[in-house]
């Protein structure tokens, strides 16, 4: 059945930190972000139809709930980045709540400066950006440190372009281990993060043109938002038809802006075989069990399971039995087992 509706593609690496790290009456967080390739037309449609048809299994963001050890993830479901998450406290076993955000009216996450989503919040702190939320927590998971000294590794810088402000950060895509390790140990941690960052920058930007890529799988899409979705007659065809022409162009724009081959499948063939090449044969990328290039990579593909996108790559490349190995290994959480391999390590 195809779960993953609509797109929400876009570098989500994003950061505004409340408490201890929040910049109280300041510009800086509506400024914390990268140049994205947000939806709008899409999302308008494919998102508010996910949330009318999931909100009954969501959480209420208006309820003070959170504790230190709870975290509540605010989502798009179809999200790449925010699947990647998901993938990410999935494995880990990390205690979450998900609360999926109309895109429309963004009622749910009014509280916050930063519009975007994925963002992590617990009672204490706020979390934005999906590689930002996976390194902070792979941190604190394997050091038992506090948020608040964890996010000093990860400082905020202002760049200035002529009249234009922006903000970015250091060491994304790194986990902090705090004990020394080997060269071969920091090796493959440096192999880790060039693979986290080309999921995110390269790989992620061949999906959304593969999901519009026809008139016919447009309309593919579209035929299962209206029928999950709680519409009346009126709003069901009007949808069913604009929104199916929104994927159509959106897909064709992206293909030109990435740069992607005029027959886009060859391209998330291209950049998948790449991947395989880098896990080689070994079952994961790495070694014998997933690191973080890994969950990246799965988390994102996760979300055009279903498509006819997906079928054809798992019949033209190999990538299916790595697939699967990752599925199971998430929905097993066998990543509480990693952190506490970890945990020994640095204590001996």
């Amino acid at each position: 059945m195809i779960r993953n509706v609509a797109f929400v593609l876009g570098r989500q690496s994003k950061i505004f930190i409340r408490g201890a790290h929040r910049a109280a009456n300041s510009k800086q967080s509506r400024f914390l972000t990268h140049k994205s390739v947000q939806l709008p037309i899409l999302t308008a449609f494919g998102s508010y139809i996910v949330y009318r048809s999931t909100q009954a299994n969501t959480v209420d963001a208006a309820e003070d709930h959170q504790n230190e050890s709870k975290w509540t993830l605010y989502q798009y479901a179809t999200c790449p980045f925010c699947c990647k998450v998901r993938s990410f406290l999935d494995y880990y076993g990390v205690d979450y709540e998900i609360v999926e955000v109309n895109p429309v009216s963004r009622k749910e996450i009014k509280f916050s400066e930063y519009r975007k989503v994925p963002f992590l919040t617990s009672k204490e702190h706020q979390l934005n950006g999906s590689s930002l939320i996976c390194s902070v927590l792979k941190t604190q998971l394997i050091t038992e440190s506090e948020v608040s000294k964890i996010l000093t590794y990860y400082p905020i810088l202002e760049n200035e372009d002529g009249k234009k402000k922006s903000f970015d950060y250091q060491n994304i895509y790194n986990v902090m281990y705090e004990t020394g390790i080997g060269k071969e140990a920091h090796d493959k941690v440096r192999d880790e993060m060039k693979w986290r960052r080309w999921v995110d920058e390269v790989f992620v930007h061949t999906l959304s043109p593969n999901i519009y890529r026809t008139w016919g799988e447009s309309l593919q899409a579209m035929e299962y938002i209206t029928k999950v979705g709680n519409f009346s007659d009126f709003e069901r065809t009007l949808i069913y038809y604009s929104g199916a022409v929104a994927m159509y162009l959106i897909g064709k724009r992206l293909k030109h802006r990435h740069h992607l081959r005029n027959e886009v499948r060859e391209s998330l063939y291209e950049e998948t075989y790449r991947w395989l090449k880098a896990v080689g044969k070994n079952p994961y990328q790495g070694g014998d069990q997933p690191n973080m290039a890994d969950l990246n990579m799965y988390g994102v593909l996760s979300a055009i399971e279903g498509y006819d996108a997906f079928s054809d790559l798992l019949q033209n490349t190999n990538i299916g039995p790595w697939y699967q190995r990752m599925k199971t290994k998430v929905k097993n959480k066998d990543g509480i087992q990693e952190v506490q391999r970890l945990k020994a390590m640095s204590r001996n």
